[in-house]
């Protein structure tokens, strides 16, 4: 959804910066979510792609998509590439992307930002191992981030692209 040469340019950088292994991958992937369809609610552009031959349900599965096959192409070519010994942790990357695509879609369509409540989140989720062990004890069975149990943190973060999926096919109070 770059159209512009500096937005390429953003582009080629995370495609780069995906390709590289170890867990600052997922902060490119958290910049990939923010970017895709949430920054296009957030910019009030996504009438634009509505008057093309789309609904919102195939803009919301397209944008989903794109990120995903980004994420799954750039790991495949840097695995080969750096041959890091292992296989590359997909379903990691996926629950992790579904995750922060549906919480920047819900924040970007309810407040119309797409970076803080889900930038809080992150920090949240990678601070708490710190501050509170109790807590992310808990906390780290269902996050993102950390994933301790994997169909959990499946679950959770289904069902948050799932409600962000409602929320912008059935709820249509935009504000553009």
């Amino acid at each position: 959804m770059c159209t512009t040469a500096g937005g390429k340019r953003i582009g080629f950088f995370l495609f780069l910066a995906l390709m590289i292994p170890g867990p600052l991958k997922f902060l490119f992937i958290f910049l990939l979510a923010s970017r895709l369809l949430s920054a296009t609610v957030a910019e009030k552009k996504v009438r634009f792609f509505l008057s093309l031959p789309f609904s919102r349900t195939e803009l919301f599965i397209y944008s989903f998509l794109l990120g995903f096959s980004l994420i799954f192409a750039a790991t495949s070519l840097g695995w080969a590439l750096f041959d890091r010994g292992g296989s590359p942790e997909f379903m990691k990357y996926f629950i992790f992307y579904a995750f922060y695509f549906g919480a920047t879609l819900i924040y970007a369509l309810k407040i119309g930002s797409t970076m803080l409540l889900p930038m809080l989140l992150l920090a949240a989720d990678l601070v708490s191992s710190f501050v509170a062990p109790s807590v992310f004890a808990k906390v780290s069975q269902f996050s993102p981030i950390y994933q301790q149990n994997q169909p959990l943190a499946f679950a959770v973060s289904v069902a948050v692209l799932s409600i962000s999926y409602a929320m912008f096919v059935f709820g249509r109070r935009e504000k553009w």
